[in-house]
């Protein structure tokens, strides 16, 4: 693969672009530093803010958005989140410039009508609400907020409560638009159908029109200390139990990332979800699933494990968890499992950047956490440099049933269970 183009614009946004030829159409992904991070105590914005993006501009209502992108074929899509707020979407050569226009419009000149806010906000209502009866989402939630505490913007929900988002109005979402919404800390990538003229022309000229605050993206503070809890969150009405456990993790710079991301594959991850998934569902049949996750970001990351569970079979599903994670130091992981993850982390990362999308997601990851231009060449060496013993050896730092936190929800009552 060669090297992708970068291009830094005159007010600071950022251009990448991989050209694939024998694609027909175009993908982008992007984002500006407008996510939770950027809240302070304004809580829920972000999010609201991020969803009526394509509510109306000054030139467009929502409709007609949603009519001229139909009318194109192209998509155009708004994401809120921890770090950011993401753009992503679809359109040929031909409707390139006209795309990017309409995306220029939207991150510029929203209007916010007070009817679409309206309707964010019943939409926002419902999602507290499901979540709220969701054994999943509950748990998962209040592990976040053990191992980021003291309101940490990773550890807060971004819907915000349910009584925040009934105060939010009109000037908060304006007021947070214009502070955070700009093209500084823009970064926009996009591959298939591109060359030079078409991202001169299409891409960075309509999006060298944005204009905003000059102050700079706001930096992330690092995640308080992680002291492990324990939360209990009974719904007598469910007939599942879920259990979420975690503890921090790494930022995706740091050098601990590539073994710990392997050794992340090999517990809970690969083929029948390593050797979590394998010992809970398919050999002892406690789990409805079971599998383990990592989560790296800029600022601090969390590793955690996921298992639902019948009520009856909770407390041998949380011995059975905490004997794969002792299990690393007794049984560490073989030769001929750390060789399998790491065939499996180059051949997946080489299937999908045959997907444009895919490629666009990966060259907008390259460029936020400054991994450098040549990270796809050089990645398949940075794995195949990985020891047998390095990856050992992180799984025993981070995966520690004494460090971690654990959450239960579901039919069950505050008991001694601990992990």
């Amino acid at each position: 693969m060669n090297l992708p183009d970068r291009t830094v614009l005159e007010n600071g946004a950022v251009l990448l672009s991989h050209a694939l030829p024998s694609n027909p159409f175009i993908a982008f992904r992007g984002s500006v530093p407008a996510g939770v991070a950027a809240e302070g105590s304004d809580q829920g914005v972000a999010e609201f803010t991020s969803r009526l993006l394509l509510s109306g501009t000054r030139t467009m209502s929502a409709a007609k958005l949603a009519d001229r992108l139909e009318g194109i074929g192209a998509t155009l899509e708004f994401h809120g989140g921890e770090e950011v707020l993401t753009f992503q979407g679809r359109c040929t050569r031909e409707t390139a410039a006209e795309t990017v226009r309409i995306l220029v419009e939207c991150l510029a000149r929203p209007t916010f009508p007070a009817k679409e806010i309206e309707r964010v906000r019943g939409e926002l209502l419902n999602d507290v609400r499901m979540e709220a009866d969701d054994t999943r989402a509950r748990a998962f939630r209040e592990l976040a907020r053990l191992v980021f505490p003291k309101d940490h913007p990773y550890g807060r929900d971004p819907k915000g409560s349910e009584s925040r988002i009934r105060r939010i109005r009109r000037a908060d979402i304006v007021s947070f638009h214009e502070a955070h919404v700009g093209p500084e800390g823009l970064i926009l990538a996009a591959t298939g159908d591109v060359d030079r003229t078409l991202l001169d022309d299409a891409i960075a000229t309509p999006l060298s029109r944005l204009r905003g605050d000059e102050g700079g993206p706001p930096a992330i503070p690092p995640p308080p200390p992680h002291r492990p809890g324990t939360g209990w969150i009974p719904m007598p009405h469910k007939t599942q139990v879920d259990i979420a456990i975690g503890a921090p993790g790494v930022p995706r710079p740091h050098a601990d990332y590539y073994a710990l991301n392997l050794a992340n594959l090999l517990f809970g991850r690969i083929g029948l979800y390593g050797r979590l998934g394998r010992n809970l569902r398919d050999e002892q049949g406690l789990a409805y699933y079971a599998f383990s996750s990592l989560d790296a970001r800029t600022a601090g990351g969390m590793w955690s494990i996921s298992a639902g569970v019948n009520p009856a079979n909770l407390g041998k599903a949380i011995e059975s968890i905490r004997g794969e994670m002792d299990r690393l130091r007794t049984e560490p992981f073989t030769r001929d499992e750390i060789r399998d993850g790491k065939d499996n982390q180059v051949s997946s990362l080489i299937v999908s950047l045959e997907r444009n999308a895919e490629v666009a997601s990966e060259l907008h990851r390259m460029e936020y956490y400054g991994l450098g231009m040549d990270f796809l060449e050089r990645y398949p060496d940075v794995i195949a440099d990985l020891t047998e013993e390095r990856v050992r050896d992180v799984a025993r730092k981070y995966f520690l049933a004494s460090a971690s936190s654990m959450v239960v929800a579901g039919p069950v009552g505050r008991t001694r269970l601990r992990l």
